[in-house]
């Protein structure tokens, strides 16, 4: 059931939620940036707490590595643990990975170290990146290291009335906000980054798909992951993207240095945008020109009354930024969460196929009873059904059930077609048109058709971090935590949470989201909201 949007009433942020913030600023100016000393210590003093890292360097380890010198010198950067790294396990927080550790190392941990950057540790997560509460793991449950007001006055909180730090990269999203380091990865199926920053109040960004190479990311749904950023605030994000977003032939998805120019070409063909320019002195209006999309479908009535208010008083702080604000119509967004978890299943079903303890990763140590069960494919269901865990067993059933030849035509096939035309919904809405399909170069000058919007914005979540306790038995509740953030996953354009505020103690985020390779404008929107 959707919400009418005619009912909106733009607010001041600052009379949202009780102790809602003005834009993430005084929430940022609470800290300093981490640096690798503060770091470890707040490690030490805070990860029994948290569960964020399922492993660290010792002081003694970071210390022996010269970082380079770059953008990112000496800046203490943690890694999800399906990202790929030489020094460390790469898990997946999955048995069937526990003992890992890969003979390579992920190009985009190779680019931030290249550039400075001090690896500390690797982050807990869902195992394979499936989940949305960072509890399917061999490490156990990772904690928001926010609490409500009523949890910070009980002396020893039970462990079911704590808050979930959101997945699947809420170990990354934990270690920002506790200032265990000053800025994480993560990987982003289908929220995996903006759902854990938004719980966890940090910034959250989702970039182009294929804006950053996926060498080195343990697939999950290959047409669907990217590498995304967590950092405390939209600069610091921007630096570690800048760095990262590199073309990659060891990726074949990631975007060729002729895609990445025409884009650029058609960003800079922009009348009103090109005349927008970041200044060190604050202008009255300084995003004028950008015309902002609130679309309709996000309007649920399961969104909780504070994800309403907050909407409402970002609106209202991007108009009185200058930004034109408009309700816009994106009609397939209520067939996205099926679609998606179809086709994630499906690639997921094939993906985790190669784990059958013959090459790398666990093996099963069980030896059957009778002759008749001496073979092969015996020995890998037993390696499977040890490594896997429940959660993934389940999506890897699905999985191959939608691949079949008796469901494929039923369920694979439709959101195929919804995918499509959940991309071809988004091209028609935004201005800027989509680099992949556009003619030539770019275009002289392009001009914005009516209705046409530079940015959108809706709520990352329905509502501030549940506790671990609430839904435990409703598993549908929680694949419905993704329901705002698997479009842009779909449609593979950059889409980015940014905290706003709180509710009882807990953050709340909201969401941004551009044209396909529109992520620097997307970011620069980002920094003033």
């Amino acid at each position: 059931m959707r919400r009418s949007v005619r009912t909106l009433r733009l607010k001041p942020l600052s009379r949202v939620c009780g102790r809602a913030l003005a834009g993430t600023r005084q929430y940022q100016s609470t800290f300093g940036p981490a640096t690798v000393q503060s770091a470890l210590e707040t490690t030490a003093k805070r990860n029994s707490e948290l569960n964020a890292y399922a492993a660290r360097k010792t002081p003694a380890e970071i210390s022996a590595h010269e970082s380079s010198e770059g953008p990112l010198k000496d800046w203490p950067i943690a890694i999800k643990a399906n990202i790929a790294t030489s020094s460390s396990v790469t898990s997946c927080a999955s048995r069937a990975l526990g003992t890992y550790t890969s003979p390579f190392q992920a190009t985009v941990v190779d680019s931030l170290e290249h550039s400075g950057a001090v690896v500390v540790g690797k982050t807990n997560m869902d195992e394979f990146g499936m989940g949305s509460k960072t509890t399917f793991s061999i490490y156990g449950t990772t904690y928001n290291p926010h609490a409500s007001e009523q949890d910070t006055k009980r002396k020893e909180p039970v462990e079911s009335d704590r808050h979930t730090a959101g997945g699947s990269s809420g170990g990354s999203a934990a270690a920002v906000a506790s200032g265990m380091c000053r800025a994480a990865l993560g990987s982003d199926t289908g929220g995996s980054v903006r759902l854990p920053a938004a719980w966890c109040g940090v910034v959250g960004f989702k970039p182009t798909y294929g804006r950053i190479s996926r060498h080195g990311l343990v697939a999950y749904g290959s047409s669907l992951d990217a590498v995304g950023i967590i950092a405390r605030n939209v600069p610091d994000v921007q630096c570690v993207f800048r760095v990262a977003a590199v073309p990659d032939r060891r990726d074949m998805t990631c975007m060729t240095s002729s895609l990445r120019a025409r884009i650029a070409a058609l960003a800079e063909s922009r009348p009103w945008v090109t005349q927008i320019r970041e200044r060190d002195e604050p202008e009255a209006a300084p995003l004028a020109g950008i015309r902002v999309g609130i679309p309709e479908e996000y309007w649920v009535s399961e969104l909780s009354e504070p994800a309403l208010e907050s909407w409402k008083a970002g609106a209202s702080r991007l108009a009185a930024l200058g930004c034109e604000v408009v309700s816009v119509s994106l009609p397939h967004t209520p067939s996205a969460l099926p679609a998606y978890y179809t086709l994630a299943w499906a690639e997921a079903s094939s993906n985790l196929a190669r784990y059958d303890g013959i090459r790398y990763g666990r093996r099963s140590g069980t030896r059957p009873e009778t002759r008749d069960l001496q073979n092969a494919s015996q020995k890998y269901a037993n390696t499977r059904s040890e490594g896997f865990g429940a959660e993934v067993q389940r999506r890897i059933l699905l999985g191959t059930y939608v691949m079949s030849s008796a469901a494929s035509e039923h369920y694979f096939g439709p959101s195929q077609k919804i995918r499509r035309l959940i991309q071809q919904e988004f091209d028609a809405i935004f201005a800027l048109p989509n680099a992949l399909h556009a003619a030539g170069s770019a275009a002289t000058r392009i001009s914005r058709p009516p209705g046409a919007v530079d940015v959108l914005l809706f709520p990352t979540a329905t509502g501030a971090a549940p506790r671990l306790g609430d839904q435990e038995d409703s598993r549908v509740a929680n694949y419905v935590n993704d329901v705002m953030t698997v479009p842009a996953s779909l449609a593979g354009i950059p889409a980015i949470s940014v905290p706003v505020g709180y509710v009882d103690g807990l953050p709340l985020g909201l969401q941004l989201a551009a044209q396909y390779g529109d992520d620097e404008l997307l970011l620069r929107v980002a920094r003033h909201l």
